[in-house]
């Protein structure tokens, strides 16, 4: 993603004002899951600062409409947690021209350092997953109930980049299986280990449990790299 919009964040805009209604219709063609909620979200984060009718509505200027595009655009092509994308927001708000930061870092750094989990919205917010997907995914048990923890976080990120395919949770059963299976597998190993309760052989069963997991993933990422490159050969 380029930082196109974001010089206009300091340009002379024209003075018409938007209703929450009319900054989706603007939007929705490049981001049809954006919601008034998620909009609500982002100014209760300090990420966007609409005006305020005498009634209490809120009013969105071109500029605001800018800034929630690039909120939006930064979490779907670099990934980036609200949390960073705050502070990028801040650094273009004082004139400077901040770096664009390796979003995978960001990311963990952002997530190994969140001792809380994420509510419904929060993960929304973080990862632009729709009501919608969100639901199927935890009917077909890949996603969990709220609060969610890091790891949740990053598969509804991978949901999201999937549905861009055209694959939904339930394309996923197979993976889901797998997953249990190899679960099973790793628990069965560890259980003698953990069954002797002292602190060593927790850390041991832990070292062996990620071990043996890396070995599974290794075999099946080949097994699919071995077709995939047989596409382009």
């Amino acid at each position: 993603m380029g930082t196109s919009v974001a010089p206009q964040f300091f340009n002379s805009r024209s003075s018409k004002l938007f209703t929450i209604g009319q900054v989706l219709t603007r939007l929705e063609e490049a981001f049809p899951d954006l919601t008034p909620s998620k909009l609500r979200f982002f100014e209760d984060q300090g990420l966007v600062h609409p005006q305020r009718t005498s009634s209490g509505y809120r009013k969105f200027t071109e500029q605001d409409i800018d800034r929630v595009r690039v909120i939006l655009e930064l979490q779907r092509d670099r990934y980036w947690p609200l949390k960073v994308i705050g502070s990028y927001l801040s650094d273009l708000d004082a004139g400077l021209t901040p770096e664009l930061p390796g979003a995978a870092t960001e990311t963990q750094k952002f997530l190994l350092g969140r001792g809380n989990r994420l509510s419904v919205v929060e993960l929304m917010a973080e990862t632009a997953i729709s009501d919608s997907l969100l639901s199927e995914a935890q009917e077909m048990s890949i996603l969990g109930q709220h609060p969610f923890d890091a790891a949740q976080v990053e598969i509804a990120r991978a949901l999201v980049q999937l549905q861009r395919f055209g694959i939904a949770p339930r394309h996923l059963r197979g993976v889901k299986a797998s997953a249990d299976r190899e679960i099973g597998i790793i628990e069965g190993v560890i259980a003698p280990v953990l069954a002797k309760s002292d602190s060593a052989s927790r850390s041991r069963a832990a070292h062996y449990a990620l071990e043996i997991q890396s070995h599974f993933a290794t075999i099946q990422s080949e097994l699919v790299r071995s077709v995939i490159s047989k596409i382009d050969s």
